[in-house]
């Protein structure tokens, strides 16, 4: 079996390519995206395994559309989304632009807040995603 398909989306530039530099280590083919946008092409091309999705990047709520989009799309309903955000951060200051949110079923399967440790980040995608014989562990046992 190949390696697992990561995708990345996030304006953060360096947070981007410092978890696809981690992910690629342990065994992951990663890509990254610097916005919803970019984002959905890449989807279309290549369906990966995961998304590991920022909110807020060119608009306060791109990234919640974008994974509402995908929850709505019958293809690519079932791709683990998550979200990696300091939305909660921003909440309090912004609610009014993020009152859509409020009420509906969460539009991802996990949620770690930013700043976001990349050994936590690689636990979680695991969570989600099988260890193949191709990967190594994120955390290696003592």
């Amino acid at each position: 079996m190949g390696s697992k398909h990561i995708l990345v989306i996030d304006d953060d530039r360096d947070f981007a390519l410092s978890a696809m530099t981690f992910l690629a280590g342990r065994g992951f083919t990663v890509e990254t995206a610097g916005n919803g946008t970019e984002a959905w092409v890449k989807i279309q091309e290549t369906r990966p395994d995961l998304i590991v999705l920022d909110i807020m990047m060119d608009y306060d709520a791109e990234g919640f559309n974008l994974a509402y989009k995908l929850k709505e799309d019958e293809v690519r309903r079932q791709i683990p989304i998550l979200i990696v955000s300091g939305f909660s951060q921003h909440l309090a200051k912004k609610m009014d632009q993020f009152q859509f949110v409020l009420g509906q079923d969460w539009p991802a399967d996990g949620y770690l807040e930013k700043p976001v440790n990349l050994k936590e980040l690689a636990a979680a995608i695991e969570r989600f995603l099988p260890l193949t014989g191709d990967r190594k562990p994120a955390v290696q046992a003592n």
